[in-house]
């Protein structure tokens, strides 16, 4: 497999890559980040059909079946409609500068006595359920499990693209867009295989607890920088970026307005989750 003028191309005749046109998309980009979804759909044959029409007004680069084949819909140089509202750190509009990746995937299930259902009513047998809590959630839930072919198919498509263009992130739906999406949720593991792509060690998210009450989150790395609000003592903080001690984080499990909540805190007032 191999890029092309912004395409993926074949170099193995075993390899299953094809191109599928959808109107919706916009002009040109730099892509630096990939952002991975699951398509919460009956089928990747739905989802690409969904995308072809002008009435959807969302589309994706790629979708992934579960069986690892990779349709691409969206030239790698221009803007998929894949992230909607987003924003992670201190950028928004991730549209503008990602590559969005669909991994054909029902997404959360319904669990009826001893029967699990998708949204739109299929029922799935229990060996593709996970059970897991989302990480912006409080409750255990029922998530349909991705294939090892599909985990593998994204993984050497993403190792390309980096290889391709300047990708500084790999990133979830849920992460540039927490409380409004939620793919692809904990089912599928993204922080080792973030963890694989960039060449780290230590597959965990920089997760960290606050070590006490009515801590400051500030607008700066610093005192003198404006309070955003207050965190108690065990608040879950997802680390960003760091500067002079003082660390960027992303709150888990709260927002303002329904937006994410950022912010600087002192890094003496936390500890590894």
């Amino acid at each position: 497999m191999k890029i092309l003028n912004n395409k993926l191309s074949k170099t193995l005749s075993s390899e299953s890559i094809s191109f599928v046109s959808t109107p919706n998309k916009g002009g040109e980009i730099i892509p630096d980040s990939i952002i991975i979804h699951f398509t919460a759909g009956r089928s990747a044959e739905s989802s690409v059909e969904w995308f072809k029409n002008p009435e959807a007004k969302a589309s994706a680069h790629l979708v992934i079946d579960r069986d690892g084949k990779v349709i691409q819909m969206v030239e790698f140089n221009h803007k998929a409609w894949h992230a909607g509202v987003s924003r992670w750190s201190d950028r928004s509009g991730f549209n503008n500068f990602s590559i969005g990746i669909e991994l054909d995937n029902p997404g959360r299930l319904t669990k009826v006595n001893d029967r699990f259902y998708s949204w739109f009513k299929k029922e799935y047998p229990k060996d593709v359920v996970v059970e897991a809590r989302h990480k912006h959630e409080q409750e255990i839930s029922y998530w349909h499990n991705f294939t090892d072919r599909q985990i593998e198919s994204c993984f050497n498509v993403c190792k390309l693209l980096m290889e391709n263009y300047n990708i500084q992130e790999v990133l979830g739906h849920e992460d540039i867009a927490p409380f409004r999406k939620n793919d692809p949720g904990p089912a599928f593991p993204m922080e080792s295989f973030r963890a694989k792509l960039f060449g780290r060690e230590d597959d965990t998210a920089d997760v960290y607890k606050v070590t006490a009450n009515q801590v400051n989150l500030r607008t700066g790395a610093g005192t003198e920088f404006q309070i955003i609000d207050k965190l108690q003592s065990d608040t879950k903080v997802e680390f960003v970026k760091s500067k002079s001690g003082w660390f960027y984080v992303y709150v888990l499990s709260k927002n303002i307005d329904g937006e994410p909540l950022y912010g600087w805190i002192n890094g003496s007032l936390l500890r590894k989750a």
